[in-house]
């Protein structure tokens, strides 16, 4: 057996073999339990450790090497000033919240959820799904 990858996550671990076995390669996965009771031996450890055996390397490399498609995503909205797509939630609310836990001992909600636009800099309110 030969150790391909090391995590210090399991589940990264089991998303490699389980991407490796579709691919008709048998893995296993060593030191999860271990991880798991303990995560600050992780990196002492080795941490969670993806296995193959020897004869299997080369199909190994084949099905690592090849790009998977990854779906669009549709998360963030367009933006309706500009019409981008460069968007991500606005941070500045979830600061003030947690800057108010740190200084009065409870979180304030300054704002709904709300989005910013990294082209042109505008930010909105999040519109719910049932008014697009």
């Amino acid at each position: 057996m030969i150790t391909i990858a090391s995590f210090s996550k399991p589940e990264n671990a089991h998303l490699l073999r389980m991407r490796l076995e579709a691919g008709g390669v048998t893995a296993y996965i060593l030191d999860e339990n271990t991880v798991q009771m303990d995560w600050l031996i992780s990196n002492a450890i080795g941490g969670v450790r993806v296995q193959i055996a020897e004869e299997d390397i080369e199909n190994a490399r084949e099905i690592l090497s090849e790009v998977l498609p990854v779906a669009p995503s549709n998360d963030h909205p367009i933006c309706p000033s500009c019409a981008s797509k460069n968007t991500a939630p606005h941070e500045l609310p979830h600061r003030l919240s947690f800057l108010s836990l740190g200084l009065i001992g409870f979180p304030l909600l300054f704002a709904k959820h709300q989005w910013k636009c990294a082209d042109c800099g505008k930010t909105w309110d999040e519109t719910p799904a049932e008014e697009l």
